[in-house]
């Protein structure tokens, strides 16, 4: 066994906000409806082979599906959803009364209710629905007022595996730093526990999850390997994403190389990969795979660190054992950084990862931020460059990456309209 949690209910008395409110308080979200879901907060355990952090995590779950309660042996296949952002304004995080999980939850609800209407041999009561929930400090943080414990991010920092904030400064006991990569780690390795006759695992994020699902398949540690060992396969579904972390450091650009903002359908046939012009860190970490948070000497490893050298062995080694070795004993050297992105793209390349596009999501997003728009104008035209990026430039087997541009959505750029879809349908319940 590699890791275990202690869930614990969110019963304890907190603080609230101090001047004027910014978002609704905990007692004021909506919650579960008795058939709909279930409330709980994870809790890191101490064992043998996994760190310990103090802190929790609050996430909702389908019925009998909580991961407090008695193993459930009926659970074949659990879904786990990572939520996007919670609000893109002050306006956006102050009306919100749905937490963020709960409306995942429902959404798969939406497309598997479509499913089990279309395949009668579906049965909901083998599947369970797991969706955490990440705060972002002082802007949305309803649950770590209500207990200190609960971890908390800065900005949308989760999606990138960041640490989770040091401490709320209120309260017996505080949170401690954790990546949000090892929450999803521990996520999967409880499904383990609960569920005895687990065997399939469908890790699915849209648009802000969708990156984090993304990128939590290149910054791997192991986990799932270790559940396909115990004979789970884990499938991961990246829809809908603002941005990837690009495999080459080229993108598709103009003739003058110069990011473009705007309408982007995608008809860049007569555009060319090169360096962009006037784009200082296109490539860093969450554009691209430069300047990964690596730690200094004496410091403790980085989620990175640990990626980057369990990719290094399992994954380079076999390949290229002289490119392995550089990378291990000198990192910051050329060819070490070159090692190290060679191992984590031979790691994503082996994972089964579908990739999720509406293709009427052809709206400018992130017109000022020139690290997303040379990878494209839109988020469709993003997609398509970054499969070609795959397919072209990287020079790996792509057989277990797939990229679907899904037609006919309601929504260009909705988590449920994409769960429902015949794609996302197929993909989340067959």
């Amino acid at each position: 066994m590699v890791g275990a949690l202690l869930f614990v209910g969110l019963g304890c008395a907190g603080v609230s906000q101090q001047g004027p409110r910014r978002y609704a308080p905990v007692e004021e979200l909506r919650r579960c409806g008795k058939r709909e879901c279930v409330e709980g907060s994870l809790e890191f355990r101490h064992w043998a082979d996994a760190a310990h952090y103090r802190g929790r995590l609050p996430y909702h779950a389908s019925v009998g599906a909580a991961l407090d309660g008695p193993p459930n042996p009926d659970i074949e296949r659990v879904i786990v959803v990572i939520h996007g952002v919670v609000g893109e304004t002050p306006k956006a995080l102050a009306s919100r009364t749905v937490p963020p999980a709960l409306e995942q939850i429902l959404n798969v609800r939406s497309a598997l209710a479509k499913a089990v209407a279309e395949d009668a041999s579906l049965d909901p009561e083998r599947i369970a629905i797991l969706a955490p929930t990440f705060q972002i400090t002082g802007d949305w943080q309803p649950y770590t007022d209500a207990d200190p414990r609960a971890w908390t991010w800065r900005g949308v920092g989760w999606n990138r595996g960041a640490d989770a904030v040091e401490g709320t400064k209120r309260g017996r006991v505080v949170a401690e730093p954790v990546s949000s990569f090892a929450v999803l780690d521990e996520l999967l390795r409880a499904s383990l526990l609960q569920f005895p006759n687990l065997r399939e695992v469908v890790l699915v994020g849209h648009s802000s999850g969708g990156q984090t699902v993304h990128r939590y398949n290149l910054l791997g540690v192991g986990v799932i390997e270790h559940l396909a060992h115990e004979g789970v396969h884990v499938r991961s579904v990246v829809a809908n994403p603002g941005m990837y972390a690009f495999p080459s450091r080229r993108r598709k650009l103009p003739a003058d190389r110069r990011p473009r903002a705007g309408e982007g359908e995608g008809e860049t046939g007569s555009w060319r990969w090169a360096l962009p012009q006037g784009c200082k860190d296109h490539d860093r970490w969450g554009f691209g795979l430069t300047d990964l948070p690596r730690a200094e000497p004496g410091e403790a490893l980085t989620r990175a660190d640990e990626a980057i050298a369990y990719a290094l062995d399992t994954y380079l080694r076999p390949a290229d054992r002289k490119l392995a070795r550089r990378g291990r004993n000198d990192p910051d050297g050329k060819e070490g950084r070159e090692a190290a992105r060679q191992a984590l793209l031979r790691q994503y390349a082996s994972r089964e990862i579908w990739h999720l596009q509406a293709t009427t999501d052809t709206v400018s997003t992130f017109g000022s931020v020139c690290p997303a728009t040379a990878q494209g104008r839109s988020r469709l035209e993003r997609f398509r460059h970054f499969e070609e990026a795959w397919r072209g430039l990287v020079g790996l087997p792509t057989d277990s990456l797939h990229f679907v541009p899904v037609e006919g959505t309601f929504n260009p750029h909705n988590s449920r309209a994409i769960y429902v879809s015949e794609a996302g349908r197929h993909l989340l319940f067959h």
